[in-house]
């Protein structure tokens, strides 16, 4: 494939991730002040915290406990009948989710919604098959190393976007427009882009003992930081007393961080190291900035450690997917991404 063409394969890819991610991350902003304000009606008034915290952590389960089950198969069937046609299904699927989403939001039923983000990540899934993708466009191993930094970059942008429309267009208070179920159909919309770009831009690029350990560095990963950033609007709302638009600034400044991580940071270490030193020293500096802004006492002086905390693990992540890339035969990138 010639490289202005691997290009425009690659933008489709990108925007795919970064629907999925914002589908994934504009309830971190919009889910805690639904459950813990009283007004919005979501839980009877005598309520207490801990049933506020089961129902939030119930409904961010819902999302990555069903692409749990949905990725690796999704994956699979890619590795069987090609990216492209199973692309096709799990666009279609996501925006049926999204609408499905803002319209059971109006019932003000948690069981409700629970089922609705549990189909939005059943199809988010895709999220491996796009991280194959990348794989299959790569030339070699360092253009995937910049490629996977390049993903992490888009992650970061589109982090900020979706706390816009979580953290901001949910709140009737800012405008009568504005309510809880237009998040869900503004990124229904913003989906059906990604059809386009796919039928324009996408060609079919289809053509594990050694992996075990990176999926078992990927899931202690995804445990500790998906945990920081799960609760972070809980946390911030509770400990320092801050306000929502606040709590969704602080987690767009992460999203900033992440993103000078995978655009600026990793390119420049790139140059200089080899990829197991990036990734070797980018873990241990994230768990241990991780440690620290637990002993904050400010909020300000958590946002700061929490960014550049942000900025090392973007390096990791992307560095992490990598590896399983590298070591996964190409018969089974999709299911081995997937996984």
């Amino acid at each position: 494939m010639q490289n202005f063409s691997r290009r425009k394969a690659l933008f489709s890819v990108y925007f795919i991730a970064a629907i999925d991610n914002c589908g994934y991350a504009m309830v971190f902003a919009l889910f805690p002040p639904l459950l813990l304000n009283p007004q919005y009606g979501f839980l009877h008034h005598n309520a207490g915290i801990v049933e506020k915290l089961i129902a939030t952590g119930a409904l961010y389960a819902a999302f990555p406990i069903a692409q749990l089950l949905g990725a690796p198969l999704i994956g699979d069937l890619a590795d069987q009948h090609g990216r492209k046609k199973v692309f096709y299904f799990t666009i279609i699927g996501t925006i049926s989710a999204y609408f499905l989403t803002g319209f059971v939001l109006l019932f003000k039923s948690v069981f409700l919604i629970f089922i609705a983000r549990f189909l939005t990540g059943l199809f988010s899934g895709n999220q491996g098959l796009c991280n194959a993708s990348i794989a299959d466009l790569s030339p070699d191993a360092k253009q995937r190393a910049k490629n996977y930094g390049i993903l992490t970059v888009v992650w970061g942008i589109s982090f900020p976007l979706a706390l816009i429309l979580g953290g901001f267009l949910s709140d009737p208070s800012l405008s009568t427009a504005f309510s809880p179920s237009l998040p869900f159909y503004i990124a229904g919309m913003i989906t059906a882009f990604s059809l386009v770009t796919l039928v324009l831009f996408f060609p079919e690029t289809l053509r594990i003992p050694a992996t075990k350990r990176f999926f078992l560095l990927m899931l202690v990963w995804t445990l500790g930081w998906g945990f920081s950033v799960t609760w972070y609007g809980v946390y911030v709302i509770e400990k320092f007393g801050i306000s929502q638009e606040l709590a969704t600034l602080g987690l767009m400044i992460q999203g900033l961080g992440w993103t000078f991580g995978g655009a600026v940071v990793k390119p420049f270490l790139l140059k200089r190291l080899n990829i197991w030193t990036i990734a070797k020293s980018s873990y241990c500096i994230t768990a241990l900035l991780l440690l620290v802004v637990a002993f904050t006492t400010t909020f300000y002086s958590f946002i700061a450690v929490y960014a550049v905390a942000a900025i090392t693990g973007a390096i990791s992540l992307s560095s992490t997917f990598n590896f399983i890339s590298i070591k996964a035969p190409t018969n089974i990138q999709g299911k081995a991404m997937g996984i």
